[in-house]
């Protein structure tokens, strides 16, 4: 067997794996998006479920109850877990709370509340949640989108049919003074 069939053999083999290494790599990573936009869809419909009961508390101002019910309805009746309508949907909701919570002194007196203190610590808690989930899927699909636009890759079709990943456009708010 002469130098120039080995080189090949070796090169042939060395491209086999690169194409199986890359394979599986993406194969993980499109694993890791799909549970990590699980994860976060789950941390949304936590943060949803305590606006809701934040809203169902005695004493709070009526006209924020309206608010932020109806916000936390929505959020809770969709069944997608990527769309632009939840985009949307999340977003408001995001923004209803850093506008009605982000008055120290209203948060002082929503905490003063029996029942909505716990709930607001667990709102500050979930929002923290949010943003790493977000974050991590974030990641994911950046990790998955430069492998697929690797050449090797397309040439050898090693994504199959499966179709790329988007980003969820998410406004990440963390609402941190509702601490104590």
């Amino acid at each position: 067997m002469s130098s120039q069939n080995i080189f090949i053999l070796v090169f042939v083999a060395f491209c086999i794996w690169y194409l199986s290494h890359q394979a599986g790599r993406l194969d993980r990573l499109h694993h890791r998006i799909d549970v990590a936009e699980l994860a976060l869809h789950g941390q949304l419909l936590r943060r949803g479920g305590i606006v809701a009961e934040l809203a169902a508390v005695p004493g709070i101002d009526p006209a924020l109850s309206v608010l932020w019910g109806q916000a936390a309805h929505e959020v809770l009746v969709l069944p997608e877990v990527a769309s632009p309508v939840r985009t949307q949907v999340e977003d408001e909701l995001t923004g209803i709370l850093a506008m009605t919570l982000g008055d120290q002194d209203e948060v002082n007196e929503i905490r003063s509340i029996a029942h909505a203190a716990d709930l607001l610590d667990q709102l500050a808690q979930v929002s923290t949640r949010i943003a790493m989930s977000h974050q991590f899927h974030t990641d994911a699909v950046r990790d998955c989108l430069e492998i697929r636009e690797q050449l090797l890759v397309r040439f050898a079709h090693l994504a199959g049919y499966a179709k790329p990943p988007a980003r969820f456009a998410l406004e990440d708010q963390i609402l941190g003074n509702l601490s104590k």
